[in-house]
């Protein structure tokens, strides 16, 4: 865990700016002592995981990030809709949300829950 940027949840707002409020928030969140490295590929991941959540989840959409010192940073976006993100085909206008995720993460997952699901992905520096 890191002593400077303790874990920070935040519920995000479902609508079209949701992807902006997710990016703020990494803002005043993010562990510059660690992870400074790592943050593009962050923004890229917060807003897909908050824009697939609002699209295709259930609210309540709740972003979390976590820094773990040295070992890198989790971030992790829940909602209410119990189905996982599924893969779908690259078309010509760009890559899906969660093959986006999936090629930026060192590792990522669904946990699912009674109510609910959580995607999550870490970044290793």
């Amino acid at each position: 865990m890191c002593e400077w940027y303790p874990a920070a949840e935040s519920a995000v707002v479902v609508d079209r700016s949701a992807a902006r409020h997710a990016r703020r928030f990494l803002d005043d969140h993010w562990c510059v002592e660690h992870a400074s490295l790592l943050r593009p590929h962050a923004e890229l991941v917060v807003s897909e995981l908050v824009t697939e959540a609002v699209t295709h989840g259930a609210p309540p959409v709740l972003l979390r990030v976590e820094c773990e010192g040295a070992d890198g940073v989790t971030i992790s976006v829940s909602d209410r809709d119990p189905n996982g993100p599924r893969f779908r085909t690259v078309g010509p206008d760009g890559v899906p949300g969660t093959n986006l995720v999936a090629v930026l993460s060192d590792e990522w997952g669904v946990r699912t829950r009674p109510g609910g699901k959580t995607v999550w992905s870490r970044l290793v520096v």
